[in-house]
């Protein structure tokens, strides 16, 4: 599939009636980021505009105008006014948690927009707006709207949200000459950096700490692979009141360790009964963990991806493993 243009992406938000804008499950600062931006964008065209995710918002990111728009919409799946649908920062429709909405082939009742960065992306999209090159979403997005004249300081503020986030405040791998040029522009624009600083960078409720410290208690090099290997069970999870936003930014908070440059960081968590999340990270330029992550039915970025596994993590005599019920 190509990929397609700014212009042909605007076009077809300019002649559609309803969109809906999807935003992955677990969502982060950059599928939100760019949701609400183009939420802002498609409600000031005068249309109307449903905000789709699986989870709602995370507290962290309500500082964020329009956030608590965002959250599980069912139904709009079933309105005929929907002629438009928008995924944002998702490689699949699975992760983008709306596959048994939106089938792969002829069979679908709207057409759909894919806007993303994953290198392992599927174009699964009728229109693709995807560049793996770009450090986040947001910054696609930044791209799309930039002639457009409609970025704002609350549009510029969601941008600069989804960027400073995935490039971790610009210190990863994603850190780019083009994103600190964006990341310029957007300040020029009145995005609130004191705001993102205080709410998305740094909040860090208790619950969240007293998680990271199974998780950082159970850290151990696997003999095999030699990552950096922890693990959080579900037990872990109800106990410590944790939400989802714990469970995810252990990883890119590891991924500071020493180790993350040598080899790779690994966190096994087992988020709902019977389901495992593996997220992986790494500094290494010289490795590329989307690879890994696609062996096991997932994906990502070469330096940030994940996948999903059936199975219970169980503490056995050998430390902690992976039992699958069905066997």
């Amino acid at each position: 599939m190509v990929n397609h243009t700014h212009k042909e992406i605007l076009q077809q938000i300019d002649h559609a009636q309803h969109v809906v804008l999807v935003s992955h499950r677990g969502p982060d600062g950059d599928t939100v980021g760019s949701a609400l931006a183009l939420q802002q964008y498609i409600d000031a065209l005068g249309k109307k505009v449903t905000c789709y995710c699986v989870n709602e918002t995370p507290p962290h990111l309500g500082f964020l105008l329009n956030s608590e728009k965002i959250g599980p919409h069912n139904t709009v799946w079933n309105d005929d006014t929907v002629d438009l649908v928008i995924v944002l920062d998702s490689g699949d429709l699975v992760h983008a948690g709306v596959a048994e909405y939106i089938p792969n082939g002829p069979d679908r009742k709207w057409p759909v927009i894919c806007i993303d960065h994953h290198i392992t992306n599927k174009q699964y999209g009728d229109f693709n707006l995807i560049n793996s090159e770009a450090s986040s979403t947001c910054e696609i997005v930044y791209g799309l709207l930039e002639d457009t004249n409609a970025i704002n300081k609350d549009i510029a503020t969601c941008l600069l949200t989804g960027l400073i986030t995935d490039t971790g405040s610009f210190s990863n791998l994603a850190t780019t000459a083009s994103s600190v040029h964006t990341a310029s522009k957007l300040l020029s624009l009145g995005a609130n950096l004191q705001q993102i600083a205080k709410h998305a960078l740094n909040y860090r409720p208790y619950t969240t700490l007293k998680l990271w410290g199974r998780a950082l208690e159970r850290l151990h090099e696997d003999e095999k692979t030699g990552m950096i290997v922890t693990v959080i069970t579900l037990d872990d999870i109800t106990e410590c009141n944790a939400d989802s936003e714990a469970v995810s930014g252990i990883s890119n908070f590891l991924n500071d360790l020493e180790q993350a440059a040598e080899k790779a960081i690994m966190v096994l968590a087992q988020t709902t009964p019977g389901v495992i999340k593996a997220s992986l990270r790494t500094t290494n330029p010289l490795i590329d963990v989307s690879e890994f992550a696609k062996l096991n039915g997932g994906g990502g970025h070469k330096k940030a991806a994940g996948f999903t596994i059936n199975g219970t993590l169980e503490h056995t005599n050998n430390g902690y493993e992976i039992i699958n019920k069905r066997d």
